[in-house]
């Protein structure tokens, strides 16, 4: 097939928008994705266009996913456990799919043993080890695909996950009370819909692995102790050294996180203040003066970020050591102090389980680093999702008012009414009282004053 791009899709055919292709495939093209093979040839011959895309699919849109989601959060008022409640019965569905991963890259070394048993025999059976190499060649091709549905599973997760947290935080933004809109700024609110939900997505893709790691480790220890007796639980000592050495750089790490977002957010407050005084600012030549603070501020950030960045590292190095210093230890009590004789089957099975124990351990440190964020970011959201709101019935809308009053300001022809209204930035001390205004279509009104009055 030859391959052709360019920097402007022309004629691109129009995009079916009236289903996605997943709610008419088979069993077996969601098995093995080849409901996707058509837009990755479309895309393997010219550059795709937004025409190209299939709609999304109905369950992923944000009326349905926040009507599903915010009535569990109105109850339970914790991000977290509503993520969990609301998408619980899919991250079983994921965890099991994982742990089934788990398992079929655990025959690797079960199949290795044996071959290598076999080697060292006098008899060998060449019928038996060419099943034992086509068996892990099916369990390998399976956990192929269940690795790559789980990923599926996650990203399509995600993207309710990121939809439902937006709606909420765009109908608080638009309800937030007059008094507290002056307090949070633009740029902390921004922080929020980028930072703070991209935060809790992490955690919540990842957050299997609190579990699935510790019962990977059992296993793999479970499996090391049938090739190398209790020299295992001496290597077992050091997994817990390493993890609790890990849980203290952990716990530095959160602290550093909830410096980073409160610099941060002092950062985005001045540079808003900046945007929003620009004329003064020029007026005063003050330029010198906000650009020093906000450099200043911005050091100040960077800074708490680079302590941040050196826990992480102390924690990937003592995790990343870890296996290694496990293998030399087990071994070493294995031959020195058991005074047992390694064998070429023990010697590489042990070594394959040691090196599977890598991932989990090297993998810890981001979930846990993963699962901090997510709680400083759900803080966060807490704060501002239970700012004080405005009166929404002090303002009537066609879909809020009666049909005999809308038949009333219709018949005099008023788009806009505004009776006994009190206006002000705080409501127990108004700077206006009693206003009454009729505004008719097509009239021109002019509000004049001071900024601020």
């Amino acid at each position: 097939m030859t391959t052709k791009y360019q920097s402007v899709a022309l004629e691109a055919k129009l995009a079916k928008t009236l289903e996605h292709p997943l709610d008419h495939a088979s069993l077996v093209s969601k098995l093995f994705f080849s409901w996707a093979t058509p837009l990755l040839s479309l895309g393997n011959e010219r550059q795709l266009d937004s025409s190209d895309i299939w709609a999304l699919q109905d369950d992923y849109r944000c009326h349905v996913t926040s009507a599903t989601f915010e009535p569990t959060f109105s109850k339970s008022r914790s991000i977290l456990w509503t993520i969990f409640r609301t998408y619980g019965w899919r991250f079983a569905f994921i965890g099991v799919l994982q742990i089934a991963t788990v398992g079929c890259t655990l025959y690797g070394p079960v199949v290795l043993r044996q071959i290598l048993s076999a080697v060292e025999t006098n008899t060998f059976d060449v019928r038996a080890i060419l099943k034992l190499i086509a068996s892990l060649f099916v369990v390998k091709l399976v956990a192929a695909l269940l690795s790559a549905h789980s990923s599926l599973e996650n990203q399509l997760i995600s993207v309710k996950i990121t939809s439902a947290l937006q709606h909420l935080l765009y109908q608080k933004t638009m309800q937030l009370d007059s008094k507290f809109r002056r307090e949070k700024t633009a740029g902390e609110i921004s922080n929020m819909f980028s930072n703070d939900i991209q935060w809790i997505i992490n955690f919540s893709i990842n957050a299997n692995q609190l579990w699935l790691v510790p019962v990977q480790v059992v296993v793999t220890l479970m499996m090391l102790y049938d090739v190398i007796g209790w020299a295992t639980f001496v290597g077992a000592g050091v997994i817990v050294l390493t993890l609790v050495a890990n849980h203290f750089v952990s716990v530095l790490i959160r602290n550093g996180f909830d410096d980073v977002m409160q610099k941060k957010d002092t950062r985005m407050k001045t540079i808003n203040e900046v945007f929003g005084a620009m004329q003064i600012i020029k007026l005063n030549a003050w330029e010198e003066r906000f650009g020093d603070k906000i450099t200043a501020e911005r050091t100040d950030e960077l800074a708490a970020l680079w302590r941040i960045f050196v826990r992480t590292s102390m924690s990937t190095v003592v995790l990343y050591l870890g296996p290694v210093v496990v293998t030399i230890v087990s071994f070493a009590t294995y031959t020195m102090v058991m005074h047992e004789s390694l064998s070429a089957a023990k010697m590489f099975t042990a070594l394959t389980l040691f090196n599977l124990l890598k991932w989990p351990l090297s993998g810890l440190p981001y979930v846990i680093t993963t699962f901090m964020q997510a709680l400083v970011a759900s803080k966060r959201f807490m704060e501002f999702l239970d700012l004080a709101e405005k009166d929404t019935s002090a303002v009537w809308t066609p879909g809020t008012t009666s049909a005999s009053d809308l038949a009333s300001y219709a018949a005099k022809g008023y788009d806009i009414s505004v009776e006994q209204a009190s206006f002000g930035w705080d409501a127990a001390k108004p700077l206006f009282k009693d206003v009454n205004l009729k505004v008719k279509r097509g009239e021109f009104v002019v509000v004049h004053g001071s900024v601020g009055e």
